[in-house]
């Protein structure tokens, strides 16, 4: 099962990407087609984060959290624990994979997470940020 947005009841009929839906049918959006539609991300099966340096993700087109009236309110706090934990081993270790076996995605409860960990060894870097530079943001580069 994917995670996908609560299932919205149609009360009138409803035309949605050339398709009329009548009253009374439950519709709702699929944050995986979305993420993987070929149209909005090119390579949709590929990892390339840089598709969002310099841009924000469209507010329709990358859904994570829901949208609306109804996304997650741990949003914002999410992804800002994420940026600060990111940062503080980003700036101390390089990462590489903990086995060669692939890691697949797995459903856990709502969510999704990498089915056997996602296992990483962390390598310190050379002349790396000192911890007491870390918690400075001038010190450290920004992920935004």
């Amino acid at each position: 099962m994917l995670p996908n947005a609560e299932p919205r009841l149609t009360e009138q009929p409803v035309e949605i990407g050339g398709f009329t839906y009548p009253a009374g049918v439950a519709l709702l959006a699929s944050a995986y087609l979305i993420h993987h539609d070929p149209d909005i991300y090119p390579e949709p099966h590929a990892f390339r984060p840089e598709r969002f340096v310099g841009r924000q993700p469209g507010t329709y087109t990358w859904i994570p959290f829901g949208g609306g009236r109804r996304r997650c309110l741990g949003a914002s706090f999410a992804l800002l624990e994420m940026k600060i934990v990111l940062r503080a081993v980003l700036t101390r270790y390089d990462l590489t994979p903990g086995t060669s076996v692939p890691e697949r995605t797995a459903r856990r409860s709502i969510t999704f997470s990498p089915e056997h960990g996602a296992t990483v060894v962390l390598h310190e870097r050379r002349g790396t940020v000192s911890r007491e530079a870390i918690g400075r943001p001038s010190a450290a580069p920004a992920l935004t």
